[in-house]
């Protein structure tokens, strides 16, 4: 759903209360279950000047972050989202970070839309600088359908659009993936995309959690087209190459987009 659509309708929300620690802080926004039992919300994470926190896949170093809705009551977590990350190279090892501010937005499934719902989120986060600390928080948030909020509303409709999405046909757009050499131990990957400057482009790649990616490097692709090649690690992995799936993820100046390839003998079809 769009932007406008989100909050042109009459939403009622609620902000949670700031949690912080040292060098970071962190909150729950919601808005009040739809008649269907849906519930948006999400995780606001500020933090200090410099510092920065990792991506769901947080690259050649980091950690990866972890959150627990169990508290939470008449409500059920179905997925934490993520906007397209920046990626942070010092050199030894490009990690996928935000820094500053990120917004994560949470889909819920609620039990009993006519009830009050408390949403209850432990996360263990890596936060850096120069060296990284691991942080635990907690935080909640009751949403009652008196909690009208129309900040809240439009900070988890923005989240909610910031999350990469199948891209635009032709435009801008992940067009294919296929197997172009190596071992089967170590092999090499190319991937196309259409719509946006390549020297602006970044690829973020994500594999079975037993391979490791190498960084992407641009190449031309097949009938001119950019795209990135990049080599995965799998020599300690278990399962085979054929029906594995790779997630990409394309940020440029024409937003970001996400598409799942699923492998099969060499090549990789979506």
């Amino acid at each position: 759903m769009g932007l406008f659509a989100v909050i042109s309708q009459p939403v009622w929300a609620a902000m949670g209360p700031w949690v912080s620690t040292d060098k970071v802080r962190a909150r729950l926004v919601a808005a009040t279950p739809s008649a269907g039992g849906i519930l948006d919300g999400a995780i606001e994470i500020e933090l200090a000047p410099g510092w920065k926190t990792y991506w769901r896949s947080p690259g050649d170093a980091g950690v990866p972050p972890q959150f627990d809705f169990s508290g939470s009551s008449n409500a059920k977590a179905a997925a934490v989202d993520f906007p397209a990350p920046e990626r942070y190279d010092d050199g030894y090892a490009a990690s996928n970070v935000y820094h500053d501010r990120v917004v994560l937005p949470v889909r819920f499934t609620v039990a009993d839309a006519g009830k009050p719902v408390t949403l209850d989120v432990t996360m263990d986060i890596g936060i850096c600088e120069e060296i990284c600390i691991p942080v635990n928080l907690r935080t909640s948030v009751d949403v009652a359908p008196k909690d009208g909020d129309p900040v809240a509303s439009t900070l988890v409709a923005t989240a909610r659009a910031a999350v990469p999405g199948p891209g635009k046909p032709g435009e801008f757009e992940l067009l294919a993936l296929k197997r172009v050499g190596g071992p089967d131990q170590k092999p090499e990957f190319e991937a196309t995309f259409a719509g946006t400057q390549p020297d602006k482009a970044v690829l973020f790649v994500e594999t079975p959690g037993d391979w490791f990616a190498g960084q992407p490097k641009p190449v031309a692709g097949e009938a001119g087209q950019p795209g990135f090649r990049f080599v995965v690690d799998r020599r300690s992995a278990a399962g085979r190459i054929d029906g594995s799936q790779i997630r990409l993820t394309l940020k440029g100046e024409g937003g970001a987009t996400s598409r799942t390839f699923t492998l099969d003998a060499g090549d990789a079809r979506p």
